[in-house]
């Protein structure tokens, strides 16, 4: 309608009918002349709204990277880099070196390789040959050993030949021997032996295998509390523990537990089987007595994932479960249904081995290569099955089990029928630890990985060793350095943003953009300086914060960094600067309570700003929620602008079409009134 008005307006005025007004223009005018101020006034509010957007926008990256850049100084491992070499690749790699490696030199021997246990079955002529004439059978598979306490060994150098005094000493007690002239080891062994108070030292004293230096054994077996001493007036003596007195736990036989469950003989239930973990369900069916509900129970999907097998007690009224592995039992197992009520009852009580091997029993449903492999694969133990066809004449099946590396690996295994698992013939290897000499100490682990010898530093052991193999590890603390020159670079461009998004006089990108928000700068400025110049929660000795490390405030509010105050630090205190920024931890996990040092501390404080519910996040909301209602009001005020100009020109164009209307009528008349005067004329 208002484009029709328009142009029978612009149709009227070309044609010089009407009033001769440019009602288009003039409409247009009237309207811009209410629209335009407060157009102006909306579209000024929303420019704001979107500067500011963008200006928390710019925040929350800086921030982000302020906390990114404390994030590097959070973990132990990262704030050095560290590198490491092995003399003899071949026998001895670093898979990983962290940043709390210690620079340093260390031997090692390597006198065994850890390994598994691995042995075969019988020959088989096919995956599927029955085993037991087709009924399904158990598998006691005893997993571990029971190991011996290691009386210690230890080993000093000596002179055979040499006048000196002898001081033997176990940390408690200890021996003397007077100066004396000796031609032999065996002759101060002797002397030694000879003395007061030898009886009661630890060890007794002898002379080594290799006759050129003296063996202390330990009469005890078990770990060392303090290593054994010899000194003298003459030639001295190093010594070194080529055998580590082991400990061990007494041992504890384990004990598989059973419970008693009542029951009802002869009723119509549902029956609901589970031991904590797993659940399993029988809808409701009528039985006569307690074997048919077993036999249900033991047809029902998901049974074999049941810890513990289920049977008709000897009485036939009730129910046993009985466990499959030996352990103590941390959830009692449950038997409900829609019938009779069930109680629970312990008959045995589960015990778990400690030392000594703990005893699973696998039920094979399926008599075949294939079932024994798949049933002992899901039972779990530790020992994995695989079925291999060796190609060889014409019974190449058999199946191979592997343990875990290390001497309590090592497993057992019955069963009727007999797979030929214990037959000498089929097994291939036997369990073992690794065992290596570390600087002059003898270390057992049950793997060819070791990752606690020297710390942050992963070794693989290859091969076995004739003479030393020497692991040299390099530190670079350069890493540390860096990550703070970027922090304190990152706090001041932090604040140069700010300083230009509350200028309002200023030409730089944005200025001005948070003018109308100086609270929220002063806030943040004042919250993150006071969080960073903070005492950590983690002190250690002198140092307690980022002044310590040379970081302090300049009159102008930025950091500054004093690189001397660093360096000093770094090199006198800096497993105490560890301390301090990381708690002495790495890869933390944030939601544990506690300290985590100032590192993290800082950073969980900054992502508090820019999280979901953060200072910053909130500003950035409100903005993005003012920005909508100003752009609606923008929307609103066109369609009302637009509706005005409508009505303005409708209006004009009824005037000019009633001027038309005139100016017909004035013609008109003019022409009638200049006819009749002709006509007087003629008279």
């Amino acid at each position: 309608m208002t484009e029709v008005s328009n142009v029978a307006n612009t149709v009227l005025t070309t044609l010089d009918i009407g009033s001769g007004i440019d009602s288009a223009k003039l409409a247009r005018d009237l309207t811009d002349a209410v629209q335009l101020p407060q157009q102006n006034k909306i579209q000024a509010q929303i420019d704001a709204s979107e500067a500011s957007i963008s200006a928390y926008g710019l925040v929350k990256y800086q921030i982000d990277t302020l906390k990114t850049s404390f994030e590097k100084l959070n973990d132990s491992n990262e704030l050095a880099t560290s590198t490491g070499t092995s003399s003899d690749l071949t026998k001895m790699t670093l898979s990983s070196v962290s940043g709390t490696a210690m620079s340093g030199s260390y031997d090692f021997e390597i006198s065994q390789l850890a390994q598994n246990q691995r042995v075969t079955s019988d020959q088989y002529t096919s995956k599927t040959q029955t085993l037991n004439s087709g009924s399904a059978f158990n598998i006691s598979l005893a997993v571990g050993t029971t190991k011996a306490a290691v009386a210690a060994i230890y080993n000093a150098t000596a002179t055979a030949s040499e006048t000196t005094t002898l001081v033997v000493g176990d940390g408690t007690n200890t021996v003397s021997v007077a100066s004396a002239t000796y031609a032999s080891i065996a002759a101060q062994v002797s002397a030694i032996q000879g003395a007061s108070g030898y009886g009661n030292l630890l060890f007794t004293v002898h002379e080594n295998a290799a006759g050129n230096g003296i063996e202390f054994r330990y009469k005890t077996a078990g770990a060392v509390a303090s290593t054994p001493t010899f000194t003298g007036s003459g030639s001295s003596h190093t010594i070194s523990n080529p055998t580590a007195g082991v400990s061990v736990t007494a041992p504890v036989t384990g004990v598989a537990a059973e419970y008693n469950v009542t029951g009802s003989a002869s009723e119509t239930t549902t029956l609901v089987v589970g031991d904590g973990t797993s659940t399993i369900s029988v809808a409701s069916a009528t039985y006569a007595n307690i074997a048919a509900q077993v036999t249900a129970i033991e047809a029902a999907s998901g049974y074999n994932n049941l810890k513990f097998t289920v049977s008709a007690n000897a009485d036939n009224d009730g129910f046993k479960f009985t466990y499959k592995t030996m352990g103590a039992v941390t959830t009692a197992p449950t038997l409900t249904g829609s019938g009779s009520s069930h109680s629970v009852s312990v008959s045995t009580v589960g015990v778990t081995a400690v030392n000594s091997p703990s005893t699973t029993t696998i039920a094979v449903n399926l008599d075949t290569p294939s079932g024994v492999v798949s049933a002992i694969n899901s039972a779990n133990t530790g020992v994995t099955a695989t079925l291999v066809d060796t190609g060889t004449g014409s019974n190449t099946y058999r199946i191979l089990l592997s343990g875990q590396s290390g001497s309590n690996g090592t497993f057992t295994f019955t069963s009727t029928p007999d797979l030929g698992f214990h037959d000498t013939a089929n097994s291939l290897q036997a369990a073992q630890d690794s065992i290596i000499n570390y600087e002059g100490i003898s270390v057992i682990r049950d793997s060819n990985t070791l990752t606690d010898i020297i710390e942050g530093v992963t070794i693989n052991l290859m091969a076995t060793t004739a003479s030393d193999v020497r692991v040299t590890i390099a530190n670079d603390k350069s890493l540390l350095k860096t990550n703070i020159q970027s922090m304190v670079t990152a706090y001041n461009d932090l604040l140069t943003l700010f300083d230009n998004f509350v200028a309002v006089d200023s030409e730089a990108d944005m200025a001005g953009a948070l003018s109308e928000d100086g609270s929220m700068v002063r806030f943040i400025t004042n919250k993150i300086r006071t969080t960073v110049f903070a005492d950590s929660s983690t002190p250690s000795d002198n140092v307690v914060a980022m002044r310590d490390l040379g970081v302090s405030v300049n009159r102008y509010g930025k950091i500054e960094f004093a690189e001397s105050v660093y360096d000093a630090a770094v090199a006198n205190s800096y497993n105490d600067i560890v301390t301090m920024l990381t708690a002495g931890t790495s890869d933390q996990n944030l939601f544990e309570t506690s300290p985590k040092g100032l590192a993290q501390d800082i950073a969980t404080a900054l992502e508090d700003m820019t999280d979901a519910t953060g200072i910053v996040t909130n500003r950035e909301t409100n903005a993005t929620n003012k920005l909508t209602d100003y752009e609606d009001q923008l929307t609103k005020l066109q369609t009302r602008m637009d509706a005005v100009y409508s009505r303005y020109l409708m209006q004009f164009g009824a005037m000019e079409a009633m001027m038309a209307t005139l100016d017909n009528t004035k013609d008109y008349l003019t022409s009638q009134l200049e006819s009749l005067s002709k006509v007087y004329e003629n008279d």
